[in-house]
Order: C-alpha cells, then structure tokens, then sequence
C-alpha cells in the first residue's frame, strides 16, 4: 500500500466530534468531487465520485448517520492504462428535504432561483481543519517520505485553490501552485511543512512515520556528507604526500641529505617512510612534538628547499 493511501486511510477513520467540523469535512468532501444533476433549473440528483474505498465509505457516513442524508452506493470500473473502481456516491434532493440541508451544509447556493455548488466557506479554526481534511481526501497526494518530499491537491476550480491556500497560510504553511492540464494543483516540497499539513489534518500516525522515514533520512545524509568530506581530505592528504615524496627523493639523489638541517631532515625521511599520514599525525612523530601548522610550516620549507635544489 501506498503511503498516499495509508495517510486517506487514516484520516478516513477519523470522525469528528462536533457537529460543525462533520458538516465542513464533509463540504470539504463533496466540494471537489460533487456534481449536480437538474431538471430544469431545480437539482434532482448530487453525485460524488471517490477512488478509495475508504474514503468513499467517510462520505457515505457523514452523510447518513450525521445528517440523516439518503444515499446510495455504485461501483464502477474504469480503465486508465491500469483497471481501478470508481465509486459514487448519490442522493436524492428532492428527498426528505435533502435540498435545505445541502444548503444549511454551504454545498449549495440558490441565485436567481438556480441552484449551484457553492466554493465559499467560513468557519472557526477547528472546523478548517476538519475541511481541510475533506479536502484532502477527495484530491490529495503525498509522496513517500524515503522519496523526494512532495504532498500535493488537485483543483478543477480556481476560486476553491485560491481559498484552500488561503486557509493554509493562516496555519504558516505557504503552499505554492502551479497548472497541470487544465488543473490547479496546490503543493509543499519542504518536509517541515508537509509534517505541519498532516499535524493539521489529524494525520497523527501518518506523521510520525514520516518523521521516522525524515530522520533516518537526515542522519544517512549527514554519515554521507561526512564520508565523502573525510574521503575527499584524505585523497587530498595522499595527493599531496606523493608530490612531497617525489621532490624530497629527487632533491636528495641530486644534492645528498646532508644539506638538510636536522629539523627538515627528520620531516623528510618521516614524509618518505609515512607517506599516508597527514601533517598532524607527522608532528605526533617529531622530536619535540610539532603541532600541524608547525608541519606545515617546516614542509613549505622543505619544499622550497628542494625546488630550489632541482632549479623548479
């Protein structure tokens, strides 16, 4: 299972306790995948199509036992390169005055005697969350945290975009937007953000996977970054003892080891007989003990020295 669908999974078994939160996820729910059906200017019929199981069985829920809401279940299969069922969700509105109570939801809207879905909310800070939550439901992804870190909403309307995002920002999650064919698609790369959106929506075993998955992440990079520094230093260490050795031989077939002081006579042949120790581990060696900017400095002298020597 994909870690997308453990995340709807889990929000789809979460109920919320009060009756307004039920009546905003559930709009959250219906907003993105609702449809009307109307004879003349009145809707007969609202339609809400759901891909996962889960989710389809929180709408039908909500609906019945919260609201008291008729409704009926059809499993539809659909290809798509790869076979999966689609299912929807209908309900009568002409039906135990279903009309009034999608209205009191604010699913629907009357203008002029037309009824429309309706993309405006408002509610208290407890209620956006659980439209939030809605929201993700009907058309949220989220990668797995092993992967690149990406969480992203899909949105056939703009309005309804501007106003998620807007509800997002008010909990310091700035979510960026870009159009994918035809659709707005709302989406966080920053995995600090990502754990915020699932903190928000109630994802709360969902979150502290992904905050495991983060920090196994961040400590296999934080052991790779010290790897690759400690390998680069030491290619760097080998590098520059094989340039040393080859001038301090060279120099000394050419002129002899006498026209050393002691001091450099005593790094030379520590160089040539240690070629894979650094400069500090060299000062560990002289007699007294030489710190590594004390090494270095006798090795530029040696080097000097020997260039000198072999006319470079």
């Amino acid at each position: 299972m994909s870690f997308s669908n453990e995340v709807r999974n889990e929000l789809a078994r979460v109920i919320p306790e009060k009756d307004c939160c039920c009546k905003a996820e559930l709009l959250g729910l219906l907003k993105q995948g609702a449809s009307l059906v109307y004879d003349g200017d009145v809707p007969t019929l609202l339609k809400v199509q759901a891909i996962n199981a889960a989710t389809a069985r929180k709408i039908f829920r909500l609906m019945k036992e919260s609201f008291g809401l008729q409704c009926t279940v059809d499993i539809r299969n659909r290809k798509n390169f790869f076979k999966f069922k689609v299912y929807e969700i209908n309900t009568d509105l002409l039906k135990n005055d279903n009309l009034s109570i999608l209205q009191e939801l604010q699913l629907l809207k009357s203008n002029n005697n037309k009824w429309n879905l309706n993309t405006e909310f408002s509610g208290k800070t407890c209620c956006k969350r659980a439209y939030l939550r809605g929201i993700f439901l009907s058309r949220g992804f989220i990668n797995r945290p092993e992967g690149e870190y990406h969480l992203e909403i899909v949105f056939n309307d703009g309005k309804l975009a501007a106003q998620v995002q807007k509800i997002l920002s008010r909990f310091d999650i700035p979510i960026r937007s870009f159009i994918r064919k035809n659709n707005i698609v709302l989406y966080l790369k920053e995995s600090e953000k990502i754990s915020d959106f699932l903190r928000v929506v109630g994802a709360n075993r969902a979150l502290l996977n992904f905050e495991n998955a983060r920090i196994l992440k961040s400590m296999r990079n934080t052991v790779n970054r010290q790897v690759n520094c400690e390998t680069a230093n030491l290619a760097k260490t080998i590098e520059a003892s094989v340039r040393q050795i080859d001038l301090i031989k060279r120099a000394m077939k050419k002129e002899g080891w006498k026209s050393l002081s002691p001091q450099l006579k005593e790094l030379a042949l520590l160089r040539v007989n240690y070629p894979d120790y650094s400069l500090k581990e060299l000062g560990e060696l002289t007699d007294p003990k030489l710190s590594k900017p004390g090494v270095a400095y006798r090795m530029r002298k040696l080097e000097k020295l020997a260039e000198d020597i072999l006319g470079e």
